[in-house]
């Protein structure tokens, strides 16, 4: 079933374009725009251009973008449909569902985790078989309130409780099998229950639908954390934990504040520091990387207080800080993870050590590499080296020149000797204007610009010289292919708005219709001034002129009674005639 146009248009006007943008990736004002990374391909100078007035986006790089319904169809790979219902559901716009957010076979693994979360949770709550889960939980400081939001379950210890429960509500065991919340002996090829006995905290994607679980074991049986298996909709190296809910904080603190483990996270939720998100383990991927770079400018570590934990500090900051992230640390205390550090001080001291005690990745790194330096030469030379190649990520100069003070003290050596080692500054290219060049086009493409500026201007316009345009006119092809889509726009608007105009056009075509859209003309452009722009461009204007030369040959042919020129020019004013009827 169709969706109004009226509802699609309360969507469309009901939602801004840089508040969506924004939840995506980090944007910075230049004038009347914004400008950011592109979330639809990789880049490391920003092409992406959100228009607060217009109400549109554009990468001038992939050329993809559009009003608010094609980026979010495009940054979420949903259909139309779903794009408008899940915009307008913030507004209190209700579309009945007709269509699905993912296709069909993702969301029946979709599904089997919502029956899951659903009956683990109850079960929890509510069931004698959870009570020990619970009180486990209650004793480690989590609330009713925390329990209930985050949807945290217990898998019963049987062998096949959860088999048998999705097979009684008629769901597909080789199904569930692809989903990972059973496993399978490969010899006989029975199912059995691949979480038992565990705490069930539900793991989302960044929309919002529950993909898998981290199994957290209560009673001391490894490992003590069990994640989902690598299905179709699990991936690790595109999760990030709690994103769906981090997102906004995180855009409005310009801060990632990224953790270990899951449990940690709600515990610290909980004391209403809300810009955390965790790794699937402690592996960074490249998308993972590219997923930050644009939710932020800056991330902060908060690992736990052991040598494992440490480490990986050490070994995700080098890539965070290489992938031109700010990176800071919070160090816990040894042997504390930050559940343990709230539980002992309280949520009150837990946001005053956020707040107040970030260190610099760099400055971490040189005091913990300060001991193995002042006894072994090499290992000195090794790390200052390290410590000055890091230098060069970091773009701001008052940072760096703090580092550079801190480490020429820590490691008793002149400062100069370590800024004349910082190689070349990386990225030193621009986060300022959009690189567009700008190129002089041939006198007849700036023509066809200005008429189709034009008739986007003006509908009355556009309706008196619609039918007078043709490919003749508008030779370029792709300007033919805007004035087509004006063509259907002008049947269903009175006004031309580019933001809605991007739904007539491909967004290959549509970074066309941006530029001219751009262009400057005349406020009170006439009905004559369009017209010498089409007698022009058609060749009307020239071929008077044409004509006029003609006929004073022909007379003089007449009079020279040269019979073999008179039927060779009278030809060429029956092509000219012929070739430019009125």
């Amino acid at each position: 079933m169709r969706i109004p146009d009226e509802t699609v248009e309360a969507v469309k006007q009901g939602t801004d374009i840089t508040e969506l943008v924004s939840s995506y990736i980090k944007l910075e004002k230049r004038g009347r725009n914004y400008v950011g990374l592109c979330p639809f391909h990789n880049e490391k100078t920003p092409s992406f251009t959100v228009s607060p007035d217009k109400q549109i986006c554009h990468c001038f790089g992939c050329k993809k973008g559009g009003n608010v319904l094609q980026f979010y169809m495009e940054v979420e790979n949903v259909s139309f449909a779903d794009a408008v219902r899940k915009l307008g559901k913030p507004l209190g716009i209700e579309i009945a569902a007709s269509e699905q957010v993912a296709n069909d076979s993702e969301m029946q693994l979709i599904r089997i985790h919502e029956y899951l979360t659903d009956l683990y949770h109850h079960i929890l709550m509510h069931t004698k078989e959870g009570e020990g889960a619970l009180k486990y939980l209650e004793d480690r400081g989590f609330s009713g309130d925390i329990i209930r939001k985050e949807k945290i379950g217990i898998a019963p210890d049987m062998r096949d409780f959860t088999k048998n429960a999705l097979s009684d509500k008629g769901f597909s065991l080789e199904l569930a099998f692809q989903a990972g919340v059973i496993s399978r002996n490969e010899e006989n090829f029975s199912y059995y229950d691949r979480f038992s006995g565990r705490i069930m905290i539900p793991i989302r994607n960044h929309q919002g639908y529950i993909v898998g679980y981290t199994a957290r074991s209560m009673d001391g049986r490894e490992p003590k954390y069990l994640n989902t298996p690598e299905t179709s909709i699990f991936q690790k190296r595109r999760l990030l934990y709690n994103l769906s809910d981090a997102r906004k904080d995180i855009r409005k603190q310009d801060e990632v504040i990224l953790m270990e483990g899951h449990l940690d996270i709600i515990k610290v939720k909980m004391t209403d520091v809300n810009n955390v998100i965790g790794l699937m383990g402690t592996a960074l991927s490249e998308q993972h990387i590219q997923v930050l770079n644009r939710l932020a400018s800056n991330v902060t570590l908060m690992f736990d207080g052991d040598q494992a934990g440490q480490n990986a500090q050490l070994s995700l900051g080098a890539d965070l800080l290489e992938g031109g992230l700010n990176v800071f640390i919070i160090s816990m205390p040894k042997g504390m993870d930050p559940d343990e550090y709230i539980e002992k001080y309280g949520p009150e001291v837990f946001r005053n050590l956020v707040k107040n005690e970030k260190r610099h990745y760099i400055h971490f790194k040189a005091e913990h590499l300060l001991e193995e330096s002042m006894n072994n030469d090499m290992a000195f030379s090794n790390n200052l080296k390290m410590l000055t190649d890091h230098l060069k990520y970091v773009k701001d100069q008052v940072i760096r020149e703090r580092l550079i003070q801190h480490i020429s003290q820590l490691y008793k050596v002149d400062r100069k000797s370590i800024e004349q080692n910082v190689p070349n500054q990386a990225g030193a290219s621009s986060m300022g204007t959009v690189a567009r060049p700008l190129k002089q086009l041939p006198l007849r493409e700036r023509k066809e610009r200005y008429l189709l500026r034009a008739l986007m201007k003006d509908r009355d316009l556009f309706l008196n010289f619609q039918d007078k345009i043709s490919e003749e006119v508008l030779t370029a092809p792709r300007y033919y292919v805007i004035f087509k889509g004006l063509c259907a726009y002008f049947d269903k608007h009175d006004e031309f708005e580019l933001s809605s105009f991007s739904q007539y056009i491909e967004g290959e075509y549509f970074s066309t219709a941006v530029e001219v859209e751009e262009l400057l003309i005349n406020e009170d452009i006439t009905t004559e001034e369009v017209n010498d722009y089409i007698e022009d461009l058609s060749g009307i204007r020239n071929s008077e002129k044409e004509k006029q030369s003609l006929y004073q040959q022909l007379q003089e042919a007449e009079n020279s009674n040269d019979i073999e020129l008179q039927i060779k020019l009278a030809q060429q004013l029956n092509e000219i005639n012929s070739r430019y009827k009125r």
